[in-house]
């Protein structure tokens, strides 16, 4: 049916010369979108009538019951964290900031081993 109301709609735009045959195309167009909108909606109604009907009677708290009730998880953000002196982060950038200071190891050249400071010299040789 969609691609039958394309064509219509593309019928309908491209009958520019002749006004007779253009408003003849017009309505055919809007008369099968209103039977094709129709269609969907049916659709629709029917595909949720059988979702529900999935339900089981031993088992009546399935996912119908849950989007009814509204108690269907949603992911959640993070958005502040608590610090270690007790205050709370205010926006996402804070916290971010707050994460990649505590969570990524420092990279200090003055504490590490001799292993660590020849890597080091060795990558800053061009390959």
């Amino acid at each position: 049916m969609r691609k039958r109301i394309n064509a219509l709609r593309r019928r309908y735009q491209s009958t520019t010369n002749n006004d007779k045959l253009r408003e003849s195309c017009k309505n055919q167009y809007r008369d099968e979108k209103t039977k094709y909108q129709a269609e969907i909606k049916r659709e629709k109604i029917k595909s949720w009538k059988e979702f529900c009907n999935l339900t089981s009677a031993t088992n009546p708290w399935n996912a119908v019951y849950k989007i009814a009730s509204n108690k269907t998880k949603r992911s959640q953000t993070l958005s502040t964290l608590q610090k270690l002196d007790g205050s709370i982060t205010t926006d996402i950038k804070e916290t971010v900031t707050y994460m990649l200071d505590n969570l990524i190891t420092k990279d200090e050249g003055d504490s590490v081993s001799d292993y660590h400071k020849t890597m080091r010299t060795l990558t800053d040789w061009p390959i």
